[in-house]
């Protein structure tokens, strides 16, 4: 029998195959010579073929199993590498936005805090401790049990990020407010949380900002004012509660109409223009203004009106700012009164006296004319009142103030300067005759008896009157003495009569 030779030939581009094809077509050619070998020698040397083809499968395991190996450990160090530049992005996007981020291993305790956490409570690297306590240290006692319930809600697993507002010491012992938010990145296989990473922000600015809107809220919805904001086309966009008191109207049904409804007519349409020149020249207009409520009712009130403008000085609102102050108003005129006119009679008292004879004094000068003055005294008034009491007198004295205020014409003036002493100025008389009648209707109303309690009370008077213009020049306190003196002259001849300055 012949001998059989198995020869490998090298192929030129043998070395270029893959391994895993060499021994692929290395196990094909032993198939081959195999059947071959059995053909002919039987089962005995087809066992070292068989042993031969074992090594070269075991072998091509091995590398294979090699090769699977080194491809893993390749994309192992790939994905660390993505990875350190993922979280070297992370963190450059964290501190780049002026946040500070912090890195929590839960289980012994550490904690990682960057360079910008530090920073932003006024530390450097090296001044705070890499533990948690120095955080819990740091935060106001008055906020910790909120963050740490926020806190432990999140590692139990109840929330899906921790997330917390506080206030935090810094190292001059001032407090920032900062806005905590983190979350659990990696737990153990039994649910327990191992690392935790967040990033802190500092919102002192917007908190301060936030508490002022809420100041400003509340001083809106609280102001006893009434406010009323318009835009820049002077619509209303909103009122308060004290504009509804005020006005009477709804917020609902002024929202979007013009102010002009409150209108109430006492003002002209260039009392507004000016108001609305003033706004928009210097920005503001203060002054009183006549509205009318709902009801009808018309009413005074001090306005504010400020415009609102823009960086670029462009009025975006108007924001007005009102009182109703017809309450004020009628104290100032009772407190106006009370100043000019006499508790007892309503009569003017001494202060209005004075000014009506100054503008008198100028008035006949002007025109040409001239005026009366008289001093009136009652006489036996003093007993009256010793005799019945302060009571008859008063109401003698109120009676008798009514009466003479009828006897004279409609402008001319009647004053109490105190006690039982009045004046009567007449104005606008052609000569000294024509205030003769005005006089006797005086006396006469003086006169008539009047009743109180009863009991029938009656006075006279005496009368010295003085004339305006004179050849010499005089004011009204000069006025006023002749008249005196004319007054005692009256009563020196008898009472119940009246009697001209400068006349015996």
């Amino acid at each position: 029998m012949g001998r059989w030779h198995l020869t490998m030939k090298h192929a030129i581009h043998w070395n270029l195959w893959s391994p895993f094809i060499r021994n692929a077509l290395l196990m094909a050619g032993l198939i081959s010579a195999g059947l071959a070998v059995w053909s002919h020698y039987g089962w005995m040397a087809l066992g070292g073929l068989a042993a031969l083809a074992l090594i070269v499968w075991q072998g091509t395991r091995l590398f294979m199993t090699r090769r699977r190996l080194t491809e893993q450990y390749r994309l192992v160090l790939l994905q660390k590498k993505r990875l350190r530049e993922s979280e070297f992005r992370w963190k450059f996007a964290i501190e780049g936005s002026g946040d500070g981020l912090w890195d929590w291993n839960v289980a012994d305790g550490s904690v990682y805090f960057s360079a910008q956490y530090k920073q932003m409570l006024g530390l450097t690297v090296d001044e705070m401790d890499q533990r948690l306590q120095e955080w819990e240290t740091r935060v106001h006692p008055d906020d910790k049990a909120g963050s740490l319930m926020a806190l432990q809600s999140h590692l139990d697993g109840q929330s899906p990020v921790y997330a917390a507002q506080y206030r935090m010491r810094c190292k001059d012992g001032s407090y920032k407010w900062i806005l905590d938010r983190g979350m659990v990145v990696s737990r153990s296989d039994a649910g327990k949380p191992l690392r935790m990473i967040g990033i802190h922000t500092d919102i002192t600015v917007h908190k301060q900002a936030e508490e002022k809107l809420q100041l400003a809220a509340s001083v809106f919805t609280h102001a006893l004012e009434g406010i009323m904001i318009t835009d820049a086309q002077g619509l209303i966009i909103d009122v308060n509660q004290s504009f509804s008191r005020i006005t009477g109207y709804e917020r609902d049904e002024v929202l979007g109409r013009n102010p002009h409804l409150l209108s109430s007519g006492r003002q002209s349409q260039a009392f507004y223009a000016a108001m609305w020149r003033d706004l928009q020249e210097e920005g503001c207009w203060y002054g009183e203004v006549w509205n009318r409520r709902k009801s009808g009712e018309v009413y005074a009130h001090l306005q504010n009106i400020s415009a609102v403008r823009d960086a670029q000085g462009q009025t975006r609102q108007y924001v007005s700012l009102f009182s109703d102050n017809t309450a004020l108003k009628a104290h100032q005129q009772q407190l106006q009164h009370l100043a000019h006119f006499d508790a007892l009679t309503d009569l003017p008292n001494r202060l209005l006296l004075a000014d009506r004879l100054h503008q008198g004094m100028v008035q006949v000068q002007r025109r040409g004319q001239m005026l009366a003055l008289a001093f009136v005294d009652l006489d036996g008034f003093k007993l009256i009142n010793d005799s019945h009491g302060h009571e008859a007198g008063d109401h003698l004295l109120m009676t008798v103030a009514t009466r003479m205020k009828q006897a004279l014409r409609e402008g001319d003036t009647l004053a109490r300067l105190g006690g039982d002493e009045f004046v009567a100025v007449m104005f606008d008389l052609a000569d000294e005759a024509a205030c003769k009648p005005m006089l006797h209707r005086l006396l006469a109303a003086i006169a008539q008896p009047a009743q109180f309690g009863g009991h029938t009370l009656q006075v006279s008077g005496s009368l010295g009157v003085t004339f305006y213009p004179q050849v010499q020049e005089l004011d009204a306190d000069q006025l006023l003495r002749q008249a005196d003196q004319a007054m005692y002259q009256a009563k020196l001849a008898g009472k119940n009569r009246y009697r001209f300055f400068g006349v015996e």
